[in-house]
């Protein structure tokens, strides 16, 4: 089943690979967004999902620093999410999948957080098995499963 992709965000001139998606935890069900980012390594829930999804971080464990526009955060690893992707014909595609979540340190960081979207980066379509295609001249972009 292809998962179909928008080219830019928000009728903005900006060209990002991006779709809503449901995340489900045991906790809360939530719709937003995500930017699909090929050059980052990790999938990163942002701040404000995680919060919205009431992640508890104190439970979390470490994982590496995670690099974003030039600052560094650190990261936590939460396994309890699935995302659940709409795909062509209104069928739906659910994933399981570890994310990263980065917690702000300061106001400031909560600031520069609160702006930034959740992220689904390379991890995830190697692991999960995803093709990307994409033609931004042409409008047209999706992920599509690899037959086994």
């Amino acid at each position: 089943m292809k998962i179909p992709l928008l080219t830019s965000l928000n009728h903005s001139e900006m060209t990002y690979l991006n779709s809503v998606v449901l995340l489900k935890t045991p906790r809360k069900i939530l719709n937003t967004f995500f930017i699909l980012d090929t050059g980052s390594p990790k999938t990163i829930l942002s701040y404000l999902d995680a919060m919205r999804l009431q992640i508890p971080f104190d439970s979390l464990s470490k994982t590496e620093i995670v690099s974003i526009g030039g600052r560094k955060y650190q990261g936590y690893i939460f396994n309890k999410l699935k995302f659940v992707f709409k795909s062509e014909n209104e069928g739906t595609v659910e994933e399981d999948f570890p994310v990263c979540v980065i917690k702000p340190t300061s106001d400031k960081e909560s600031n520069e957080l609160s702006n930034m979207p959740t992220i689904i980066g390379v991890d995830f379509l190697k692991s999960k098995k995803y093709i990307l295609f994409c033609d931004m001249d042409g409008g047209i972009a999706y992920l599509e499963k690899k037959k086994q």
